[in-house]
């Protein structure tokens, strides 16, 4: 019997070829690794604020978020690392397992709550945190720096920041950050970094989602390749029109910082043309002179 995690795989793969994304972008958020030297206790900051993102850039209602738990399970399958750490083809592959078009990775740059200075006869004291005296002001700062990564091509096609400071001067009442809040526990919303680290998760989103409206959509995959015929998984409910007219493209060699090690992508090069004739509800055929492979992708306005 098949894999579980293989059978979801395979399941979202076909629902997103046959258009049953209502033409919604399907995005995968992968756990931010965590790059920030808060030093307070805290456990799971990546996967944390990665539940943010999912949850912001749920609440736009403009994309289809595939869930953690089928993220989970085909981590497992695959023995793959979730986090940001993992380079853009790794993460092309774990989006491709999922049927995700793009694959957002990143990391947590910054997370934490500044120590605070109270007067003590006159002279300034840093007290650690936690230090069990009352504090003045405690001031949270979070950071996240995030990439979203075209599943089809391995290439990064948008990167966002976002920062969030806050301080509990602005605000009524005790607002002190404990390590005992954290992810998703009451309360956390509440406190002075629960609000940091909100205020840059919808830095993040407000820009990610700038940028994939600014890209129109998404490269169209195809589905499969019938001699001159090319089938796509763009069709009416996408708002695929016959007449229109792709760029074909094709994934170079992958390249490699050579000083880092991390892939950064690959080059795309340009194959032909394709011309749609028919559309379906849920997918179209396009004709081309080019010799067109299945992994080649097709992109409007190139």
């Amino acid at each position: 019997m098949k894999n579980k995690a293989i059978l979801i795989s395979a399941l979202l793969l076909s629902l997103a070829a046959n258009g049953w994304c209502g033409g919604k972008k399907i995005i995968c958020v992968l756990d931010l690794e965590d790059k920030s030297s808060h030093g307070h206790g805290w456990q799971n900051v990546g996967t944390g604020i990665a539940e943010m993102m999912v949850t912001a850039l749920s609440e736009t209602r403009k994309y289809t978020l595939i869930e953690r738990e089928k993220l989970e399970s085909v981590m497992q399958e695959q023995r793959l690392g979730a986090s940001g750490a993992v380079t853009a083809q790794t993460a092309a592959k774990i989006g491709r397992l999922l049927g995700a078009q793009f694959i957002v990775t990143g990391a947590v740059t910054e997370f934490g709550v500044k120590d605070s200075k109270i007067g003590v006869g006159g002279l300034e004291k840093v007290l650690p945190f936690g230090g069990g005296a009352k504090m003045s002001k405690n001031t949270a700062r979070a950071g996240i720096d995030v990439r979203a990564i075209d599943t089809t091509s391995g290439q990064i096609v948008a990167a966002a920041k976002g920062e969030g400071s806050k301080s509990s001067a602005e605000f009524k009442g005790d607002l002190s950050i404990a390590p005992s809040f954290d992810f998703g526990k009451d309360g956390f919303d509440e406190t002075i970094l629960g609000k940091a680290a909100r205020k840059a998760v919808d830095d993040v989103v407000k820009e990610l989602t700038a940028k994939f409206d600014e890209g129109g959509s998404s490269a169209v995959k195809i589905i499969k390749v019938t001699g001159n015929q090319v089938y796509i998984n763009s069709g009416a409910a996408d708002g695929e029109k016959v007449g229109r007219t792709y760029s074909i493209f094709r994934a170079g060699e992958e390249m490699t910082d050579p000083d880092t090690g991390e892939s950064l992508g690959s080059e795309e090069e340009k194959v032909g043309t394709a011309r749609v004739v028919k559309v379906n509800p849920k997918y179209s055929i396009a004709e081309t002179k080019a010799a067109v492979q299945k992994t080649d992708v097709l992109r409007e306005g190139k």
